[in-house]
């Protein structure tokens, strides 16, 4: 029991045994020299240990990994620790034997012990007890420490005394007040050390935090780059249809995407998909459904058979968690019909003699999700003066400050009142809209509004 008792003891603070004096003038330069001592000690080795740690913070480790790190020294740090410790127990040593006379070697003795049991008492009581009890309110908290500080001072430093029997038997008076110092500068050391760790730790989190946040706005930034760069650059042109597309990205960049494909002379592709995630990787998957969308369409593709190649490409290539809801479609000018198949994405809306609708759609999966799956076609014909509405979630779910989202029948509302205006117009229109109804909120999901209109 005295042995544990010493070797907490040991780690708070050599400070403890520079009080080992014979007159007060004595004793209090041995304190002050102890204290200063102790102050550049806890300095010193605890900036090494932050500097090794600081090093380290480029790499995010398990929360539990960064507590034990931190509750248990390295072999570094206790060697400076114990090293500092002797120093300032051999100038208490000196103190007590100018001031008293004492014999200097068994003084000496005695005093690097109390140092060692002071010092380390500190450093256990800082690193190891301390957090386990920092759940407590502060007014039992404090307390403890302050107890505990004592306690396992006063009982180590009771356990060098006796090593020293004679010694101790000679000089009682110096004896006992080595031992009742030695218990004060355990609790200043203590405290001191857990007060600089807690603020330490304080201020590395909040590095950690700023570093995961550059991070992350350098992986938004770079992924606002590539989205903008997969956008269509021109619009087909048709001499019975007319489109637009426009895609309003949020601070998050949800993964919104939309294009046309130009097939082949008087048939037109439309794509627009919802990325799951956000990011670089959200980027990185809408730069696969493009490449894939683009290579496999052709003057024979189906939306639906499309669909399942693009879906079987991207499960294998992909982790299950990424997927995508996508709405594909293509235009035949001879026809005048639209043929799309739907990938688990919100159905086409359509404006026809100031009335809209939502138009058929057999939504299957979303792509990535499951491999084989087999989409369902729909058809519908154009007729001129027709309003075709594609969009994402974004534009639909945003919501208001109240929290009720901006929804399908407003969007088809504005759509009817905005019809005969140029889609670009009507587009610009709509988006300031969604802005008015979301306020100050900030979107974290993109919208995306792709129009068509037959002439």
């Amino acid at each position: 029991m005295a042995l544990l008792f010493g070797l907490q003891p040991v780690l708070t603070g050599p400070a403890l045994t520079g009080v080992s004096c014979g007159s007060n003038r004595s004793l209090t330069c041995v304190f002050n020299l102890v204290a200063s001592a102790n102050i550049m000690v806890v300095s010193r080795a605890n900036r090494m240990a932050s500097i090794e740690q600081t090093v380290q913070l480029g790499t995010l480790r398990p929360k539990a990994v960064l507590s034990l790190t931190r509750s248990f020294p390295r072999g570094r740090f206790l060697l400076l620790w114990a090293l500092v410790w002797a120093i300032a127990g051999f100038a208490v040593a000196i103190g007590i034997g100018i001031g008293t006379g004492a014999d200097f070697f068994p003084t000496l003795r005695i005093s690097l012990l109390f140092a060692e049991v002071v010092g380390f008492t500190s450093l256990v009581s800082a690193r190891v007890v301390f957090p386990r009890l920092a759940n407590l309110p502060y007014f039992v908290f404090l307390p403890l420490q302050v107890l505990t500080l004592l306690s396992v001072t006063v009982f180590g430093s009771i356990a060098v005394a006796m090593t020293q029997p004679l010694f101790v038997a000679a000089r009682v008076t110096t004896s006992i007040l080595i031992i009742v110092i030695n218990a004060a500068l355990a609790v200043v050391a203590g405290i001191g050390l857990y007060t600089y760790d807690s603020m330490r730790r304080q201020i590395e989190e909040q590095y950690r935090s700023l570093r995961e946040k550059e991070f992350m706005e350098n992986q938004l930034r770079i992924a606002r780059e590539v989205q903008q760069q997969l956008l269509p650059r021109e619009t087909p042109k048709l001499e019975d249809l007319e489109l637009h597309g426009e895609c309003v990205p949020a601070r998050d960049v949800g993964g919104d995407y939309f294009d046309f494909l130009p097939v082949c002379s008087g048939m037109v592709g439309v794509v627009v998909a919802d990325v799951s995630g956000k990011g670089v990787p959200a980027a990185l998957l809408v730069a696969g459904i493009q490449a894939t969308a683009r290579s496999l369409s052709g003057p024979e593709s189906r939306p639906a058979a499309l669909l399942s190649r693009v879906n079987d490409i991207l499960y294998r290539s992909s982790s299950s968690s990424r997927y995508a809801t996508l709405l594909l479609g293509f235009y035949d000018t001879a026809s005048k019909m639209l043929c799309y198949s739907s990938a688990g994405h919100h159905p086409p809306l359509r404006v026809r003699d100031g009335n809209v609708v939502e138009l058929e759609s057999h939504g299957g999966f979303p792509i990535g999700m499951f491999e084989s799956t087999v989409y369902r076609e729909n058809h519908t014909r154009l007729e001129p003066g027709d309003l075709l509405a594609l969009y994402t979630d974004g534009l639909v779910e945003a919501p208001n400050a109240e929290g009720r989202e901006f929804g399908e029948e407003r969007l088809g509302q504005l759509l009817c009142r905005l019809s005969g205006l140029p889609l670009d117009r009507i587009s610009d229109t709509v988006m300031g809209e969604l802005r008015s109804w979301s306020g100050d909120r900030e979107a974290h999901d993109d919208a995306t509004l792709v129009l068509a209109r037959a002439r």
